[in-house]
């Protein structure tokens, strides 16, 4: 990620975290949202991953913890790519996996 474009994503983060948009039930609207908008045709594929890679990099300059950033990347896409809509599958809400298997990739330590 660019400077400018991770100074962006802080500013963003901020932001949204100051007003309380970090809510569970904001994300099932942005999930249900997305979902209609693949419905009817005006989200496309190409926009979805644009509203999943912003959620990645906001997502990203969170994470306190840097060891093992690519295995969290990785593990991340994939479980945005779950829950997300596509043209193919306008449904929301797939298997995303366990906490457990996230701790593991964020590279925190069990108990």
């Amino acid at each position: 990620m660019e400077r400018t474009e991770k100074e962006q994503a802080i500013r963003l983060h901020e932001s949204l975290d100051f007003i309380g948009l970090r809510a569970q039930a904001t994300s099932v609207g942005l999930l249900q949202l997305c979902a209609e908008l693949v419905a009817v045709g005006v989200l496309d594929n190409a926009a979805v991953e644009r509203i999943k890679h912003a959620i990645r990099k906001d997502i990203t300059i969170s994470r306190r913890g840097k060891h093992g950033q690519g295995e969290f990347e990785e593990t991340l896409r994939k479980r945005l790519d779950s829950i997300f809509p596509s043209c193919e599958e306008p449904r929301i809400g797939g298997h995303v996996g366990t906490a457990q298997e996230m701790r593991e990739a964020m590279g925190e330590q069990t108990q």
